[in-house]
């Protein structure tokens, strides 16, 4: 790793580019625009359908090349690596998912694509363990409760609102229970990493990068509640979520490969 531990140097680099949040947060008010232009029609896609394809994409090719450039530092190499192949699994879920919707007119549930889906919350919370622990080598008891309790209690209300509900579906609830748990939990480690970057040299680009990574989680433990009461569409505001994180995501680590 060749980050230079002169703050002289390193703090202007860090910083972020407050226009370049403008133009992304811009382009989340464009995507939600014409996702509610555009119209919905079942069984088949939409040309928003791919954004959120293209900017995971990026994102993961990305991850690899920051990856690249860290292959003489085994934590922070390991890391980014995991993080690129989670996002891989994750652009490969909605590959399949459009697959089906767009060539089978299948509606994908359950289907191959949860398996890719799923594949890329143990990637991503390696990532996020590997980083913390290179900058903090103790965690208390008392973060070790809070890190066990989200995930924990947000699969209580899931379960909670699915037993309250007349004729409820065990098959989903249990095919559900999973895919809450983890990303719950890759939300537990996201929120401890944006309190211990901060602490960090690099403060600015390691904490974009996990709020990029907490809203995307947050946005699939809110999709998972919205299907249960069958109230998800596409123009939710979780699919804003699903194209802003990857975003912040991709900018973080451009800013990270300029800096290394």
């Amino acid at each position: 790793m060749s980050v230079s531990t002169d703050e002289n140097t390193i703090e202007p680099k860090s910083r972020l580019n407050y226009k370049v949040l403008f133009l992304i947060a811009g382009l989340a008010v464009i995507y939600q625009t014409f996702n509610y232009i555009l119209p919905e029609k079942e069984g088949e896609l939409s040309p928003i359908d791919f954004v959120v394809l293209v900017a995971v994409m990026v994102c993961a090719i990305a991850s690899f090349l920051v990856s690249k450039r860290y292959e003489r530092s085994e934590v922070f190499g390991q890391a980014y690596l995991a993080l690129g192949i989670g996002f891989t699994a994750y652009a490969i879920g909605e590959i399949v998912w459009d697959y089906y919707i767009g060539v089978l007119k299948i509606y994908p549930y359950p289907s191959i694509a949860d398996i890719f889906f799923f594949a890329q919350y143990p990637f991503i919370i390696f990532h996020l363990i590997r980083n913390i622990k290179f900058f903090k080598r103790k965690i208390s008891t008392m973060t070790i409760i809070w890190l066990a309790a989200i995930p924990v209690a947000l699969v209580l209300i899931y379960s909670y609102f699915t037993f309250i509900q007349v004729g409820y579906d065990l098959f989903d609830y249990y095919y559900g229970v999973p895919f809450v748990a983890a990303s719950a939990t890759t939300l537990s480690f996201a929120i401890l990493g944006m309190q211990v970057f901060r602490q960090s040299l690099l403060a600015s680009v390691w904490s974009l990068l996990a709020v990029g990574i907490f809203l995307n989680t947050f946005a699939d433990i809110n999709y998972y509640h919205l299907e249960i009461f069958g109230l998800y569409t596409r123009t939710h505001w979780v699919n804003v979520l699903w194209f802003l994180a990857p975003l912040l995501i991709t900018y973080s680590l451009y800013r990270h490969y300029k800096i290394i």
